[in-house]
């Protein structure tokens, strides 16, 4: 499943939506903690200069002056308080803010009365000022949050289309680049750097370029390569295969030539599945063929195959496989494997037993030969067994072309614990 794609321009416009959002609101609180600090601290320094005030007139006459600030209350008794806070009060001594009814608002300052007697002791008292009426910023609350919210939803809005247009104009390049090589025919697009403005896209666009070259001419290289080992190496392996064949048909043949002869058809047949398997996974393999396939002629035709390859194994073959069974496979990939995998067994089993069993979208194909070495990876590229004479890049090569043919191979140990059983995992991956 593909990942879900997203704009890089909407992406960095919500990011500058979002800022001017999360700033607005910023300074929006700031405004608000501002305007209640000022708001509090006028009332504050009001109820601060009366209470000088009345000081100054105790310590001069022993009594209180008609209040400087008509506003301002001051009370010696608690139990005179207005009632809309007179139990609040009581209940929290230190609080200098009380909401009162009907919508009234107070601020309370307590201080102390000296005595200018000595050792007369203070008189505690109240300064208390309603300010329903002097309130800026409580009443216009709400509107006030409208107000800063439509500004702020407006400024973010005008700073998404502004910019909008400035990522657009600046990606344009990057997203025409992106285009050109997401939508170019050839397997390797061709790109032009200068069609490109002289910047980093420019630049990204000349390395690419580059890149692509190089890479046009990797790719030549090797379909130029594949399409000549294809005919000009199968064509003298075919010549020495064939010439062999004609030689072991002379019946005055010295015996001690025999082994030689063997052994050159064998090679020339290892080399021809080698060059198969090599050229395979050279191909290009998106898209392979998938097909219904019959899994026993498959079969057969890689036993029969070995039994050419290695005349002196007399290992007994046991088919487990319906002859109706099927599988959807790439029919040449599957062939090129079985080869390589019953061609092993042959080769390395001798006198035992290859069972080849199929269940469950699953061929397994196990022997009870000598196996593999405790700790050892039989796929890794030139391991190979201490009897083996290839090059040791046999099981490496079919795994390679088990992936590219969607097709997953595993290795374990044999039944009863002896050998090596290999697992073909046929369903669609």
């Amino acid at each position: 499943m593909k990942p879900r794609r997203h704009s890089l321009r909407g992406r960095v416009a919500l990011a500058m939506v979002i800022g001017v959002l999360a700033t607005s609101l910023i300074f929006g609180l700031a405004a608000f903690v501002i305007a209640y600090t000022m708001e509090d601290r006028l009332f504050r320094a009001k109820l601060t200069e009366e209470v000088t005030y009345q000081q100054a007139s105790w310590q001069r006459t022993g009594a209180l002056a008609a209040p400087k600030n008509p506003e301002v209350a001051v009370y010696r008794d608690n139990r005179a308080l207005p009632l809309d806070i007179r139990n609040d009060f009581a209940e929290n001594p230190r609080q200098s803010e009380f909401f009162g009814r009907e919508g009234r608002h107070y601020h309370v300052q307590r201080f102390e009365l000296a005595n200018p007697r000595p050792g007369a002791g203070s008189t505690p008292a109240v300064a208390v000022i309603e300010v329903s009426r002097d309130l800026l910023v409580r009443p216009y609350r709400d509107s006030i949050i409208v107000l800063l919210a439509g500004i702020g939803l407006a400024i973010a809005l005008l700073m998404a289309a502004i910019g909008w247009w400035l990522i657009h104009r600046a990606m344009k390049p990057l997203s025409d680049l992106a285009t050109d090589v997401a939508n170019a025919e050839s397997t390797v697009p061709v790109l032009h750097a200068r069609n490109y403005p002289a910047n980093e896209v420019g630049m990204l666009a000349d390395a690419l370029e580059q890149a692509f070259a190089r890479i046009r001419g990797f790719v030549d290289r090797e379909q130029a390569f594949t399409r000549d080992a294809s005919h000009e190496l199968r064509t003298p392996l075919a010549v020495v295969r064939g010439a062999a064949e004609v030689i072991a048909l002379n019946r005055d043949l010295p015996a001690h030539l025999l082994e030689p002869l063997r052994r050159i058809e064998t090679a020339t047949t290892d080399m021809t599945l080698a060059l198969d398997q090599l050229l395979a996974l050279a191909r290009e393999n998106q898209g392979v063929l998938r097909e219904a396939t019959a899994l026993r002629p498959l079969i057969d035709k890689a036993v029969a195959w070995s039994r050419l390859r290695y005349p002196a194994s007399t290992i007994t073959v046991l088919i487990e496989v319906a002859e109706g069974a099927t599988a959807r496979v790439h029919p040449t990939s599957l062939q090129l494997v079985l080869n390589n995998l019953i061609g092993n067994c042959f080769q390395h089993v001798g006198s035992g037993q290859l069972s080849l069993a199929w269940a469950g979208d699953c061929l397994t194909i196990s022997d009870d030969g000598p196996g593999f070495a405790p700790g050892t990876d039989p796929f890794a590229p030139f391991a190979k067994g201490e009897a083996s004479l290839g090059s040791g890049l046999g099981l490496d090569i079919t795994r390679r072309l088990c992936d590219a043919a969607g097709m997953g191979l595993t290795v374990g140990p044999g039944k009863n614990g002896r050998g090596a059983s290999f697992r073909l995992e046929l369903a669609d991956r």
